[in-house]
């Protein structure tokens, strides 16, 4: 595995990060340095064992990161990163948007379900919702 300046590590995390698995990580960022290799190669400079390594990197290709030659023996090259950042970005905006969505209408049952208490005269009076009245008469 190449190491730039100690940062090698932390690049590989901020690659994860973006929806990458350990070893997609490690064969891109080794696409990247040494910009096309065969497999067998990529292999151990990606310290990615080599019954893994055609699986990774088909991976890659699906996600838009590698391509891969059709003659033998194959190679790799990468390719540009800022498409399938996009695309991340999106979905992980997406999941947000759901994630907001579905909290609201939680928070909607709930606020709907629990009774209302209400402070009168230094006392306080209990109002249940509509649906859970009905449901005790």
């Amino acid at each position: 595995m190449f190491v730039l300046n100690g940062n090698a590590d932390r690049i590989l995390e901020t690659l994860m990060s973006c929806g990458l698995t350990e070893y997609e990580s490690k064969v891109y960022f080794t696409l990247l340095l040494t910009e096309k290799s065969k497999m067998l190669e990529l292999s151990k400079k990606s310290s990615v064992p080599q019954s893994k390594i055609y699986l990774t990197v088909d991976g890659l290709r699906d996600k838009g990161l590698v391509d891969v030659s059709d003659e033998m023996p194959k190679t790799a090259a990468p390719r540009k990163f800022e498409p399938y950042l996009g695309k991340a970005i999106n979905e992980k905006q997406k999941e947000i948007s759901n994630l907001i969505e579905s909290g609201n209408s939680i928070r909607d049952i709930i606020y709907g379900l629990r009774p209302v208490a209400v402070k009168y005269k230094n006392k306080y009076r209990v109002f249940e919702p509509k649906h859970r009245r009905k449901c005790l008469t």
